[in-house]
């Protein structure tokens, strides 16, 4: 009976100490997690830094004020030149940004400490120029209704759906009315104002005593994501239905609600509106609202370039010719064999313009009327990695230039209002718009 006992006791004991030991062991890999994750947060953070720092040179670049021992070395072809390509040191750094297009996907990365492969982390940065979307903000109804169609919408669909976005921003109570649209399962009201337009289920005693049900902002998107609010819209036209991002309809993109992402089961694949545009590019240059033709994705400038009078097919020929001629030999945009717009309207001995793309002169003055070259509105995703454990920030920023103040205009009562011992303002201002955190 004793040695029952005694053995007993001894399974006991060793099922406290073999549990303890299991709890020690996950205390110290929960330990070793968060240790690595909060390396992993640093790294990502210092690589935002470091695309802030180039972004930030390259716009003193542009404006001719750039020191000489500034990380970006300047072509002779940039000189008097202000535009922006994803080729440039912001965009295209394989050595501080860890990312080649040359190289395969598992020998990416920045490695840290003298860039060991056995240091403690390392850092993966991509800059994405956000200035070639359209800008809903200055965008034209037949520009949105055209980019919708380019996405997969159906013509009736885009006409009425664009009207519905332009009339959300625009600051009047008149609704755009488009003729000659059939809309199954989309029913419009009484065309007094929008609020009775958009909401045809209320009255219009209803509306005045308590609001509608679907309010117009009749205001400028603030955000992309303020599309999910507008009457019409639905979330596989905003989010599209390409889940995998492989350009192709697979089975479960196109079976409706079975399975995410949720489409329309209609046999062609719909891509995302949300991918296309913006509401912040262009507004701190003279062309409001006009996306940059070095960076706009194909479906933007084949909508831009299709309007009311163009064909679907033409449009999208031009585009082909000039996304063919940007990207390059290896069609990747953001890589060293990539072509630069330094300008639209011409070229010369020191510049790459629109007519070098082989385009005839109605259609070049088409393409310089409808896009820039110059950008303010980046996205930044820098991923830092410890141990595999990896930490992404998404950081969108908006960046601006402000003139040197010249203390010497104005006289000694301009002057007396500065310290001799001042710091000169910043010129380059990095304003953050949108800052997300991912693992």
């Amino acid at each position: 009976m004793i040695l029952v006992t005694v053995i007993w006791v001894l399974l006991m004991l060793t099922v406290i100490a073999w549990t303890y030991a299991r709890q020690c062991q996950m205390e110290l890999r929960m330990t070793g997690f968060q240790t690595n994750s909060t390396k992993a947060y640093y790294i990502a953070r210092a690589g935002v830094a470091r695309a802030i720092s180039f972004l930030r040179e390259d716009k003193l670049k542009d404006q001719g004020v750039l020191g000489e021992e500034d990380l970006i070395e300047i072509d002779d072809k940039d000189e008097n030149w202000v535009y922006d390509h994803p080729a440039e040191a912001w965009g295209y750094n394989p050595e501080a940004y860890g990312i080649d297009p040359e190289d395969d996907e598992e020998d990416w990365g920045a490695y840290l400490e003298d860039r060991k492969k056995d240091a403690q982390g390392k850092l993966l940065v991509r800059v994405e120029d956000l200035s070639g979307r359209l800008n809903l903000n200055g965008a034209t109804r037949i520009q949105i209704q055209r980019l919708l169609e380019v996405c997969g919408v159906e013509e009736d669909y885009a006409k009425a759906l664009s009207a519905a976005i332009v009339d959300y921003i625009d600051v009047d109570e008149d609704p755009t009315i488009v003729d000659d649209v059939r809309l199954d399962g989309w029913e419009f009201g009484d065309q007094a104002t929008e609020d009775t337009y958009y909401n045809p289920h209320q009255s219009p005693e209803e509306i005045e005593v308590s609001g509608p049900s679907l309010v117009m902002k009749n205001e400028p998107m603030s955000a992309v994501e303020e599309l999910l609010l507008v009457p019409g819209m639905k979330d596989f036209i905003y989010y599209g239905e390409d889940e995998n991002r492989d350009g192709e309809l697979d089975d479960n993109e196109n079976d409706g609600d079975e399975s995410p992402p949720y489409d329309n089961a209609d046999g062609e694949l719909q891509l995302g509106l949300r991918d296309f545009v913006s509401v912040q590019s262009g507004l701190s240059t003279e062309r409001i609202g006009r996306p940059n033709l070095n960076s706009a994705p194909f479906e933007v400038i084949q909508a831009l370039l299709w309007g009311e009078e163009e064909s679907e097919d033409n449009a999208a020929d031009i585009a082909e010719k000039i996304v063919k001629y940007r990207d390059g030999g290896d069609r990747y945009l953001g890589s060293d064999d990539d072509k630069r717009f330094r300008t639209l309207p011409h070229t010369d001995e020191n510049s790459d313009g629109i007519d070098a793309v082989g385009l005839d002169s109605v259609e070049a003055d088409r393409a310089a009327q409808a896009f820039g070259v110059a950008s303010d509105y980046f996205q930044i995703l820098s991923t830092g990695i410890v141990n595999d454990v990896k930490k992404t920030l998404k950081v969108s920023v908006l960046r601006s230039f402000i003139e040197q103040v010249d203390l010497n205009e104005g006289g000694p009562d301009r002057r007396s209002r500065f310290s001799r011992d001042e710091e000169p303002e910043e010129q380059v201002q990095i304003l953050t718009i949108n800052y997300e955190e991912e693992g």
